[in-house]
């Protein structure tokens, strides 16, 4: 139950064995009942839930003396004297008023209040209960006093009810339209001072992040002053539209569109019921009441459906069970701590609503492991419950990026160099297999999507995925040639698994490529299968253009995941031409979190050997740090700053270390010099850094995202090829004068369009 254990002078209460929801009314009829019962001192409280709540001395004392009021309260009650004699009228009417009384003590001090309050009973018309009835007042009148005075009551007078006066003490608030509660604001959070930590969202919500002294995660807090600021009578319409709804089911057929439907609904039921009632409504209000109110019904849920509007620095929510605080990876923060839980009929309805929104998804018993995809939030979302949990529901939201990650984008955050987003360009361009490695979040698969810039239009690209990750669309409306397959998830492997229609990777992998040459993007090789499958392939089928991401930290741990846990000899790596590491860096235990090419290695098979193209080199901030090309000795190879480098210098003075593996068998192949690609990979680094560069000058972040992007990319290949000669050189400073013209008209004409 929920008993109090004492240790020494703190009382514990442990919320795991009580059937009670934290801070309810059963959970505070027994709490308070149990305090009045305990004789040795109690300092402070302790309740541990998915949370632990500690009171200290000053607010311990608010509920011990509350009890101890309780406890003189029962001693009057048995003490007969108080009601008279019990030959008077009155003397059954005296106790069940102090019996009363007693009783919403525990549920409702005000209402106790108003019970002795209003008691009344005639003057006595016999002289023998004269005595007894001013007693009687007498007793009432001492009880009020000492009742009222005490500092439970007081607080409930002013919050409004027993719960809420509870819930401040424990520094909880409820969310005010449902039943479950909210985290408070330490008292000690310190609003971080960096012009990042602050910023607005689309409908009035606002996000600002605290530091919390003495805590190792940031706090991440959002205020919707729309709902916030709503009069009352607002408030009050739509919690009752909440409740009723909360009641209703809705079509399955319709739920990929059923959130939309439903805030244009609600938005003008409250425009049409404010007119009959008389009640002052704009549509901007109607439209932000309509909408909380799909989030609840509908939706997520309104604490993740306003943090699914912060797409562009939120990458993943996670939610460990119900009534446990969600928190997130935040792209610029890492875990960030946030004020909101779900009890669990709210996390039962948004687990449900997220099952719905893809049809023919089920999520029970036999189901207990699931992954969905919410298109209206680009969100995959991984959920799992009994028996694949010990009884809590348990989420992973990821937010996926809606238009995919460009080369500028990286160099704005600060990702790698010009020189190596060129290079890059290149060697994606000239079909070599990669494999792009790294621990989870550190964004393999934002980095993999944006590679098919770099592939371009010429070629037929097919992403293989279990849940769409990489945004085929997004690509597929600008021209690219690009489809998409779908495959059996790894999780569906094992003894327990049901056959259904759905190919594995590697039976998908050899099905499209006997429709033709594309290039194939493997998503996320998590199974046993996938990873045997992806090493036959390249294996049997050399020059397979082949890029696909993987969980490893370095090439030691492919290896030995290889030839250990898969038992493929890890001669089999060298079948991969490319081994790109990306980490997470950060500076100090509070800096924001970086996502950086860490370094690259190229098989050499004639060798035997992988060798070391980039490596990062930490400084001590990330101004300073660089990316080293190992094969080059140029210092234009390392700059950040673009602007300096000048094409036609660098056509002549190259100062090359050793020629990277993989470009001498591409060079091989198509006849090209190795320093052409070199100095082609300098044009295009400088292609992507004066994209960036524009984009910062003019505060128009859409100049280095993808529509930008491709347009100056494809202008500057026709460029390229006009250019070569007969033996397949390039005159790069004219090329350089070239990119100049051709990025002031593609910029001019990015301008032009928006204005059209």
């Amino acid at each position: 139950m929920c008993n109090i254990v004492l240790e020494g002078t703190r009382g514990v209460v442990d919320m795991s064995k009580c059937p009670f929801e934290f801070a309810s009314a059963e959970f505070l009829n027994f709490h308070l009942k149990d305090l009045s019962t305990i004789e040795e001192p109690i300092k402070t409280l302790r309740y541990e839930e998915e949370i632990i709540v500690e009171l200290d001395e000053e607010k311990t004392y608010i509920l011990v003396e509350y009890a101890s009021v309780i406890k003189q309260i029962e001693g009057i009650m048995l003490n007969k004297e108080v009601y008279g004699l019990e030959q008077d009228e009155n003397y059954a009417k005296r106790k069940e008023a102090i019996r009363k009384f007693y009783e919403f003590i525990f549920m409702n001090p005000l209402m106790a209040e108003k019970i002795l309050k209003d008691y009344k009973e005639p003057a006595a018309e016999r002289s023998v209960f004269a005595k007894g009835q001013q007693n009687f007042k007498a007793w009432i009148n001492g009880i009020m006093k000492r009742f009222t005075e005490t500092h439970l009551f007081q607080l409930t007078k002013e919050v409004g009810d027993l719960r809420a006066a509870f819930l401040s003490l424990a520094g909880l608030r409820t969310m005010g339209f449902v039943s479950s509660l909210l985290l408070e604001i330490p008292q000690n959070a310190k609003t971080l001072a960096t012009p990042d930590a602050k910023y607005d969202l689309r409908y009035g919500v606002s996000t600002q992040i605290y530091e919390i002294p003495g805590g190792e995660a940031y706090l991440y807090v959002q205020e919707n002053k729309g709902i916030n600021e709503l009069p009352a009578e607002l408030s009050a319409m739509m919690k009752t539209l909440i409740e009723a709804q909360m009641k209703e089911t809705f079509p399955e057929e319709q739920f990929d569109i059923l959130y939309q439907l439903k805030t244009r609904e609600y938005r003008q039921y409250f425009l049409d019921d404010a007119i009959k009632k008389g009640i002052e409504i704009t549509p901007h209000q109607a439209l932000i009441m309509g909408r909380e109110v799909a989030n609840w019904i509908v939706g997520l849920g309104s604490p993740i459906e306003n943090l699914a509007l912060d797409n562009e620095n939120i990458t993943d929510i996670y939610i460990d069970s119900e009534n446990s605080p969600l928190y997130i990876e935040h792209a610029k923060f890492g875990i960030c701590h946030t004020l909101y839980r779900y009890s669990r009929p709210l996390l039962e309805r948004a687990f449900r609503n997220i099952v719905l929104s893809e049809k023919g998804r089920k999520f029970d018993d036999m189901n207990p492991v699931v992954d969905v995809v919410v298109k209206r939030h680009s969100m995959r979302t991984h959920l799992q419950r009994p028996p694949a949990t010990f009884g809590p529901l348990v989420g992973a939201l990821r937010i996926m990026q809606e238009a995919p990650f460009t080369y500028p984008q990286y160099l704005y955050f600060k990702s790698f160099n010009p020189f190596f987003a060129g290079y890059d360009d290149v060697m994606v361009g000239l079909g070599c297999s990669e494999a792009v490695l790294g621990l989870k979040g550190v964004g393999k698969t934002a980095f993999t999507a944006a590679k098919i810039t770099a592939i371009g239009t010429k070629k037929r690209i097919i992403p293989i995925q279990d849940i769409q990750e990489i945004p085929v669309s997004a690509f597929r409306k600008r021209g690219f040639h690009i489809g998409a397959a779908k495959v059996k998830s790894g999780i569906d492997e094992g003894p327990t698994y049901k056959p259904t229609g759905e190919l594995d990777l590697v039976q998908m992998a050899n099905a499209l490529l006997r429709m033709g040459d594309a290039a194939l993007v493997i998503n996320e090789i998590r199974s046993r299968s996938a990873v045997q499958g992806v090493i036959n392939l390249l294996n049997t089928q050399p020059g397979v253009f082949l890029l696909y991401n993987l969980h490893a930290e370095s090439l030691k741990d492919v290896q030995d995941r290889l030839e250990l846990v898969f038992g493929i000899p890890s001669a089999s790596m060298f079948a991969t031409d490319r081994y790109t590491f990306l980490k997470k860096l950060r500076f100090g235990r509070k800096g924001r979190v970086y996502r950086v090419l860490g370094y690259e290695y190229e098989s050499d098979p004639a060798n035997r050997q992988f060798v070391e193209v980039f490596k990062y080199r930490r400084g001590p901030t990330i101004d300073t740090c660089s990316l080293e090309p190992k094969f080059i000795k140029n210092p234009e190879a390392t700059m950040w700053d673009f602007d300096k480098v000048d094409m036609g210098k660098l056509q002549g003075h190259l100062d090359l270390q050793f020629i990277p593996p993989v470009l001498v068998r591409r060079s091989e192949e198509s006849g090209i010099a190795p320093e052409q690609y070199i100095l082609q990979a300098f044009l295009k680094g400088k292609m992507y850094y004066k994209a960036y560069k524009m984009s910062v000058d003019t505060n128009d972040k859409l100049l280095r995202e993808i529509d930008f992007v491709v347009k100056l990319n494809t202008a500057t290949n026709r460029m390229l090829a006009d250019l070569e000669q007969e033996n397949g050189t390039v005159d790069y400073k004219v090329a350089q004068a070239r990119l100049e013209e051709i990025f002031k008209e593609q910029y001019r004409a990015e301008i032009a369009s928006r204005t059209a």
